[in-house]
């Protein structure tokens, strides 16, 4: 009786190890009306990570506006503000929703901008420095190329007595136009 009690918690371990990976590796997602994937977030998670995002973009203007004035001191402040310590604070709930690659890609870049701090301190040259930068903004590229982020809020539906996903509506430009 107690093996069997152990096999089935045994089993029931794995499946829930095994769900969460995948939940982990796949994050929440959909395919967009545009065709590419649709990051599933709530509202404040959308604008969390889409402030994240104008922070690094107001870092790689930084940078660019400092070395335009040849302030190296000001170009590795305003890259470090977009490096590791910004994602110090994410929310695990939001992580296990954002897929693999995306966290990969994401993480990777506030290194990238760290590296590019750290370089300039160290007397990086101008053309090192825009080769960095200009690997940065392949990353936002690629990013932006694959992934959009949609908000899905979970709701109530009364009259079918069940829970229903709201995924924003993702209309096409036409449907603007009269």
């Amino acid at each position: 009786m107690k093996n069997k009690i152990g096999i089935i918690s045994l089993v029931l371990w794995v499946l829930t190890v095994g769900l969460f990976a995948i939940f982990f590796v796949k994050g929440t997602t959909t395919v967009s009306s545009d065709q590419r994937r649709a990051i599933l977030l709530s509202p404040s998670e959308k604008d969390l990570v889409l402030g994240e995002m104008r922070t690094m973009l107001t870092a790689v203007n930084g940078v660019l506006g400092a070395l335009s004035e040849n302030d190296m001191k000001k170009a590795a402040l305003a890259a470090s503000s977009a490096g590791m310590a910004m994602a110090v604070d994410t929310s695990p709930i939001l992580m296990a929703k954002l897929p693999l690659d995306f966290k990969e890609l994401g993480m990777g870049t506030h290194k990238a901008f760290d590296d590019i701090s750290a370089a300039i301190g160290k007397g990086a040259t101008l053309p090192e420095i825009l080769k960095s930068m200009h690997q940065i903004t392949n990353r936002c590229v690629a990013c932006h190329q694959v992934n959009r982020l949609s908000s899905a809020e979970l709701s109530f539906d009364k009259r079918q007595n069940q829970f229903a996903l709201n995924v924003e509506k993702n209309y096409e430009w036409k449907n603007y136009q009269k």
